[in-house]
């Protein structure tokens, strides 16, 4: 009798790896706080080294012969795109030693919201109704995390944390205005931009071996492996659903810092979280619900493409991205 491989439905493997890059994800938070010792500036640096290491070989696996020509075709706004992440990156790490991982999570996760207002700016997209209301429970969330519960009010932490949000914004707002390009290239060039910004601080010193070790997962595993798995597992699962799953990177990140160091946000933080993702679920489902409506599908019938069509599809940018 002939056995037969079982094999996952295209839809559920996307799933597995959209949830498998979001678990990834959340353990960058809990990375910067196992180091003891090494500095932020050799935190950013190595962290950028296997950042490019890893994408630029992603990209090598992809392009093959088009390796140098794929970094040609971001062009300047690629360029722009890469120091965007670059900022988001740098005010990422700070702001994680300044506040709590889980405010950061909670205000990072507002960046596709951000994105909308600037696309109204850049790209002159109009903003829906949908997305001044989640533009609303945004600023609602920020402002019960940061209020008069909360526990210090707007701090450094809170407005780094807003930043790396808007750094990434920006990346996907120039994302979008460069559609038609793999824009993947331009995570390897915010590597360069942020080890070239950090080299000088560091003065050539090296952190500790346990410490050297765990940059180099951020970079390497966390940040840019979690990247490559979300890229091919977003090409099966719809945008909308993309953003619920990669929600496990919110969920995660808190809890690990919990488990490990005891660290707890407080309730003002929580229910302000909480707010800010509703808002960016609307954001994201809503959006979803009106690209449909436009294209004349009914909301349980699945999007088919041609096998020809398939090799060609580039997936949407997500609403939830993943964290510098």
């Amino acid at each position: 009798m002939r056995r037969t491989a079982t094999v996952l439905p295209a839809r559920a493997r996307g799933i597995l790896l959209v949830a498998a890059a979001g678990t990834l994800w959340s353990t960058l938070g809990l990375g910067v706080r196992i180091m003891d010792t090494a500095t932020t500036w050799q935190i950013l640096f190595y962290r950028a080294i296997a950042q490019v290491l890893v994408i630029g070989a992603w990209v090598a696996m992809r392009r093959g012969r088009g390796f140098v020509r794929s970094f040609a075709d971001i062009g300047a706004d690629g360029v722009i795109a890469g120091a965007s992440i670059s900022m988001s990156s740098i005010a990422f790490v700070y702001a994680l030693r300044l506040t709590t991982v889980a405010e950061v999570v909670f205000l990072f996760s507002m960046a596709p919201v951000l994105a909308g207002l600037l696309g109204w700016v850049v790209l002159r997209e109009p903003i829906t109704r949908i997305t001044w209301l989640a533009m609303a429970l945004v600023l609602a969330g920020i402002a019960v995390m940061n209020g008069p519960a909360g526990s210090e009010g707007v701090s450094m932490g809170t407005f780094l944390a807003f930043l790396a949000a808007l750094g990434f914004a920006v990346f996907t707002v120039l994302q979008r205005r460069r559609r038609h390009v793999d824009m993947l290239p331009a995570i390897a060039v915010s590597g360069l931009i942020t080890a070239a910004a950090t080299a000088w601080l560091i003065g050539g010193t090296v952190p500790a071996p346990r410490d050297l070790a765990v940059a180099f997962w951020l970079g390497g595993v966390a940040l840019a492996g979690g990247l490559a798995v979300y890229t091919v597992g977003a090409r099966y699962v719809r945008p909308a659903e993309s953003v619920l799953i990669s929600m496990t990177e919110i969920v995660l990140a808190p809890l690990w810092v919990w488990w490990i160091f005891d660290e707890t946000a407080s309730i003002a933080t929580v229910v302000g979280g909480a707010v800010v993702l509703t808002g960016v679920l609307t954001q994201a489902l809503g959006r979803e619900s009106n690209s449909r409506r436009r294209r004349g599908q009914p909301g349980d019938t699945p999007e088919r493409a041609t096998p020809r069509r398939r090799l060609r599809r580039r997936p949407e940018p997500a609403a939830s991205p993943p964290p510098p």
